[in-house]
């Protein structure tokens, strides 16, 4: 029998002290626990005040908890997984226990005191006995990822952490985790648990600017502390993946690439390299198969053993060389595909090759979708967005369609939530939801697609964990209390205040009646009603207030990333709020009849809606570019605007005249030439509300027209269009257009033309007679912008300030 000493190091110097970054990280680098107070999934899953995630698919309790001694000894074999063996290690030595290894020689090898016995039956001699004593069948029937943990007394404490393989035996120490909460009392309960999904985990697949370097390892220690087994490397706009795929990585980039597959690895995670290079392959192409391979031979040096190749968003004609070789799109990248599989995966003995094809949603079949999943390789995972790009549920009877119409048995999901990079000023912070919990049989797994913001992400990650774990158990409001729980840390405050923070991110826009803001909300129409009623309500002042402070009390959390990530956020916030709280002393003064102060206290709401207008979050476009303050932060899903747009009508019946009132134009009918982004009609340029707007589908072509029409015809002395997200910060417009009025629609005048900035007012001196005004484009727009207006006014008296 061979001993080793107290924390002894199998693993590589960087890995042995994990330090706490972004995450609140505990020894071993899992995320810090709440231990009390999260709320359980099932009486199952809450073994006294400690909550096992994700919930097991079997918990039991037994007769009498067991307590460890001061001193443990840990029975490994000699292939035991080893970074399982460090975490257990760091675990007890964190929680008091004073640890020894004892590498077993045979079933005999024991002991004194309390023991833990650690591995699968195939690299631990020991687990046959010791599993029956503490009573439990082993690991072997349960599936990939599975584990067993049951502990009795006999001549002091034996616990057994037996998975069915590595991983799952690294999963058994995070639940004991879990079960010991910071103490070395252990509940008394047995875990036979496996997962239903095989596939569990990310795709950093989004446009906009990737991850840092420092947040992916973050990432793989909140992985493997819930079970996440897969992280797909692919940012669009990682220029090596893309536009450069075929250059190979050199100097840092390489040597990130390889510490990220190391710390992947100590996670139990698996690392794929995902390559983009459909925008300019030829898939006929030996060169081009020898650039794939050449570049996937790169990462496998550094211990990657899964690829993927991603076809989506790419040109849907082939080129000259392809369409001499091959009669469809399918046939060509099924050629390319299966060429890899073959002659490099399957050469190498390694995972098989992963792909999203360019027809990716939708369940309905399809040519392309038929001869796509015909003709390629069995052994290729497909990947699936469901029914629409953005899918607000993925049914039962729509996976099944789905797989039939891809002819795979390797289907699994890419889920785009809560990717943000099509709303970049967005978080999308609400719970995972929609997902049917009976899609484990018939699909391998989900990959999230998350958020540009890597730490702000964590909540729904944190879900996917759960639901992919455990689906027909999956509570989604449960998961969402106990991830925020875990960003915020243990002090209530915190998580209080972290709540009021995610109430204003709440509403997803590709779900129909997703809430907006709905505790805010709620606040706003309590007040609504008192004052109606003559009175007020200050349930709406302590939520502002409470908004107000949140850059303050925030700071402490536990998840310092996810605070970096959202301060954006937080500030802009806090500058809305203080706008309706300058209103809110407006309209307690007009209800007083004091107009003096309700006047002055108008006066201040504007400087504060500026400041919320400001841009202050970073963007990163295809150029590759990373430029700082680009996007306007949005909070509160147009609840504040609402708010405001609601105001000014109180302040406008009282002081018509008042200074601080927003332009208003006459009422009129919109139209344009554009094409409309989802609901984002056109109509709502002329409904006097700002928290409104109409959104293109695409950018503006010269003499394209966004137009108003009168009741008839009127002296116009003054127009106005907002555009973009806010006053303050160019964005989404038309950046080169003239303005012009009409009396008949026919005969135009020029009164004035866009400057860069998002709004565009003219004062005339004499008044035009005109029925109609439009803003007519004269020149592209900058990176194929599409165009947002709020407002467009025509009015006959200009603002008086």
């Amino acid at each position: 029998m061979n001993r080793y000493t107290a924390g002894h190091q199998l693993l590589p110097a960087s890995f042995t002290r994990r330090a706490a970054l972004g995450l609140g990280l505990a020894a071993g680098g899992a995320i810090a626990l709440p231990m009390s107070g999260a709320l359980a999934a099932g009486d199952g899953s809450r073994p006294g005040d400690r909550v096992v995630r994700p919930q097991p698919s079997a918990l039991e309790r037994t007769e009498r908890e067991v307590t460890l001694g001061r001193t443990v000894s840990v029975i490994v074999g000699e292939d035991t997984d080893e970074v399982a063996l460090q975490d257990l290690t760091e675990l007890l030595e964190a929680n008091g226990c004073t640890v020894a290894t004892v590498l077993a020689d045979d079933a005999g090898t024991t002991a004194s005191g309390t023991r833990i016995h650690l591995g699968s039956p195939e690299d631990n001699p020991t687990l046959p006995a010791a599993l029956e004593v503490v009573g439990v069948p082993g690991p072997e029937d349960l599936a990939a990822d599975g584990y067993v943990l049951a502990a009795a007394k006999d001549k002091g404490a034996v616990v057994v952490l037996a998975g069915h393989d590595a991983r799952g035996t690294y999963y058994a120490v995070q639940t004991l985790r879990q079960l010991l909460a910071g103490g070395t009392r252990l509940p008394a309960v047995q875990v036979r648990d496996e997962p239903l999904m095989e596939i569990r985990g990310a795709i950093e697949g989004f446009y906009g600017i990737p991850w840092s370097h420092q947040s992916r390892l973050d990432h793989f220690a909140f992985y493997g502390a819930h079970k996440l087994n897969t992280y797909i490397y692919t940012p669009k706009d990682d220029l090596l993946l893309r536009s450069k795929w075929r250059e190979l990585y050199a100097g840092e980039d390489l040597d990130q690439l390889a510490e990220l597959v190391e710390a992947a690895n100590a996670h139990h995670v698996d690392f794929t390299f995902a390559l983009s290079p459909g925008n300019d392959i030829t898939y006929g192409s030996d060169e081009d198969f020898e650039a794939t391979v050449t570049k996937f031979e790169q990462l496998r040096e550094l211990g990657v053993s899964s690829f993927y190749l991603a076809l989506d968003d790419i040109p849907t004609e082939l080129g000259e060389d392809d369409a001499a070789q091959f009669s469809s799109l399918a046939e060509a990248q099924i050629h390319y595909l299966n060429r890899v599989q073959t002659d490099y995966v399957e050469a190498h003995d390694l995972a098989p090759l992963q792909t999203v094809p360019t027809h990716y949603s939708g369940s309905d079949p399809s040519d392309y979708k038929t001869e796509f999943g015909t003709s390629a390789h069995p052994e290729i995972r497909i990947q699936w967005t469901g029914e629409g790009v953005f899918s607000p549920s993925i049914t039962e009877e729509s996976v099944v369609t789905a797989v039939a119409s891809y002819h795979t048995e390797h289907l699994y999901i890419w889920d785009n939530f809560p990717v943000n990079d099509g709303r970049r000023d967005r978080l999308f912070l609400n719970p995972l939801e929609g997902r049917a919990p009976t899609l484990h049989e018939h699909l391998a797994g989900f990959t999230a697609n998350p958020m540009i913001e890597p730490y702000a992400s964590l909540i729904s990650l944190a879900n996917y964990a759960d639901y992919c774990w455990n689906p027909p158990v999956y509570d989604a409001e449960d998961s969402w209390e106990a991830a925020v729980d875990e960003l915020a840390g243990s002090a209530p405050e915190v998580r209080e205040a972290l709540r009021v923070f995610t109430d204003l991110h709440q509403n997803w826009p590709y779900r129909e009646g997703s809430p907006s803001a709905p505790a805010l909300t709620a606040d706003v129409e309590s007040f609504w009603a008192a004052y109606d009623e003559g009175e007020d309500d200050s349930a709406l002042v302590a939520r502002l207030e409470a908004i107000v402070d949140l850059e303050s009390s925030l700071a402490p959390m536990a998840s310092a990333g996810f605070y970096e990530d959202t301060l954006p956020w937080i500030v802009a916030g806090g500058h809305w709020a203080r706008a309706l709280l300058a209103q809110h002393e407006m309209l307690l003064a007009l209800l007083e009849d004091r107009l003096e102060d309700a006047s002055d206290a108008a006066a201040e709401v504007a400087q504060h809606v500026a400041a919320a207008g400001e841009a202050t979050v970073p963007d990163q476009r295809e150029d590759g570019v990373y430029k700082e303050d680009q996007i306007v932060p949005s909070v509160g899903d147009g609840v504040f605007e609402g708010f405001l747009a609601r105001a000014w009508e109180e302040l406008r019946e009282v002081l018509p005249e008042d200074p601080s009132l927003p332009f208003r134009g006459l009422p009129g009918t919109a139209t344009t030439t554009l094409d409309t982004y989802q609901d984002y009609a056109v109509e709502r340029i002329v409904d006097g509300d700002l928290a409104t707007m109409f959104w293109s589908s695409r950018a503006p072509k010269v003499d394209d027209v966004v137009q108003v029409e009168l009741d008839g015809s009127h002296p116009i002395r003054a127009v106005k269009v907002q555009m973009a997200g806010s006053d303050t910060t160019a964005g989404d417009q038309i950046h080169e257009g003239v303005l012009e009025l009409s009396a008949d629609g026919e005969s135009w005048e020029e009164v004035g033309a866009t400057d860069g900035t998002p709004v565009l007012e003219v004062a005339l001196d004499e008044p035009v007679d005109a029925r109609f005004g439009r803003l007519r484009v004269t020149g592209k727009n900058p990176s194929g912008q599409w165009v947002q207006i709020r407002e467009f006014g025509l009015a006959e008296t200009a603002p008086s300030s």
